[in-house]
This record gives C-alpha cells, sequence and structure tokens, in this order.
C-alpha cells in the first residue's frame, strides 16, 4: 500500500526559508563558541553561512535577534516530545524545563551574552512575543492538562503561567537572579521548578476569630446609654 499523503501540502519556500535561517543561526552559533558572542560581526556570519548581509537581516534583524531561533527549534523539539500520549502535566513540566536546561547550558555564556544584548534592545520585544508564540503556546497547552487533570489550580490563566514562566527564566539567565557560584545549576533549576508549580506555599490570611464578649465583661463594660426617667 503506498504511503498517505501529508495532510498539509509542504510549502517549499518556507522550508527553503527555514533552512537558511537554521544555516545562519548555526554558524552563528560555532563562531560564538569559537570567539564569544560579543566578538563577532554579523559579516563575520554571513561569510561563515555563504550568504548576503541582506540575507541575514531578512531573518534577523540584530545580532541578538538569533535568539529567536533558538525558541523556534526548542518549540519544535518540544512539540515532538508532546506528541506521544499525555502523562502527568508535572512531569511534562518538569521535561520541558529540563529540555530547556539541556539546550541552554551548554552554551550558558554565548546565549546568556545574547540575552542580555537582547533585553537591552526594547525594540526587539513586540517582535519576540510574535517569534515566541509556538514555544509560549505550548507551554500553555501544558497547563491547560494540567488544570484538566486538576493537578494545576484554574485560578492562573495558562496566558499568565506562561508570561511567568518565561519571564523567570530571563531574569535567571541573564544573571539578574543568581550571583555567579551562589547555586549549582541543579539548585536553580529545582527552584525555579518549584516557584513554578507550587509558588511559595503560603495560604491566604483568614481573618482572626472573633471571640464572644464574656458575660462579667458584659456587665462590667461602659455604657454610652442614658438611663431614662
Amino acid at each position: 500500500m503506498p504511503a498517505a499523503a501529508p495532510l498539509v501540502p509542504v510549502d517549499r519556500p518556507l522550508r527553503k526559508k527555514e533552512r537558511t535561517r537554521r544555516d545562519i543561526y548555526a554558524a552563528a552559533m560555532t563562531l560564538f563558541a569559537k570567539r564569544g558572542f560579543e566578538h563577532v560581526t554579523i559579516e563575520q556570519i554571513c561569510d561563515a553561512a555563504g550568504i548576503a548581509k541582506a540575507t541575514f537581516f531578512t531573518h534577523f534583524p540584530t545580532k541578538s535577534a538569533l535568539l529567536f531561533e533558538f525558541h523556534r527549534l526548542l518549540a519544535a523539539e518540544l512539540a515532538a516530545q508532546l506528541a506521544g500520549p499525555r502523562e502527568s502535566a508535572a512531569l511534562e513540566f518538569r521535561r520541558m524545563v529540563d529540555l530547556f536546561a539541556a539546550r541552554w547550558l551548554p552554551q550558558a555564556e554565548v546565549m546568556g551574552a545574547m540575552l542580555r544584548e537582547f533585553l537591552a534592545t526594547p525594540a526587539l520585544i513586540p517582535a519576540a512575543e510574535d517569534e515566541a508564540r509556538d514555544l509560549r503556546q505550548l507551554i500553555e497547552g501544558v497547563v491547560r492538562h494540567g488544570q484538566a487533570r486538576g493537578e494545576f489550580s484554574r485560578a492562573v490563566s495558562p496566558r499568565l503561567a506562561s508570561t511567568i514562566f518565561f519571564a523567570t527564566a530571563a531574569a535567571i539567565l541573564s544573571g539578574h537572579v543568581f550571583q555567579e557560584g551562589e547555586a549549582t545549576a541543579e539548585e536553580v533549576r529545582e527552584q525555579f521548578l518549584s516557584a513554578l508549580l507550587h509558588g511559595l506555599g503560603a495560604k491566604p490570611e483568614s481573618p482572626a476569630p472573633v471571640r464572644p464578649a464574656s458575660r462579667t465583661a458584659s456587665r462590667t463594660a461602659p455604657t454610652n446609654r442614658r438611663s431614662r426617667r
């Protein structure tokens, strides 16, 4: 029996665009690993990738915007992980953080420098919202799955949860939370997961119970009523 045709036609121009973007990213990361993020120019990346400078800017507005491709690749890998039978949402969340760490930590110095430069360029933030949409939707999907299973509270919207994920990860990875040597990668990972899955664990304060006045106190309590004559 011949293989079934794909349900969605392949968009060849889009596939070519994706390959070009990934080739640029791969060439850049190789140079960053050798020379450091700050010491590599866009011209050098273009030479290594065998492209014109205009082609680079077709895909990435700045050097730090190469972070967009990291998000795309991570989203594709995470989507493949979630394609099978679903399991505990907490376990899926843990595996998602593990995957993120596995792709980030081997090149942590380069990725940290890229992220810091990215965060220092406010003009890139609107584009980041669009570029990270696939990854954000995957995170929201895990949260909804957990809410449907009763694992996660329905009091927090999936969109807010994904925003907290991104904001917390960005703060940690850009070096704004832990000082160098303050915590191991494993300790940071566990604190990150604990903060996301359990929060501070504080219960809302309940009002102090009102104690009924004792009879003695009732009899001796002063009154402002004037006696009627």
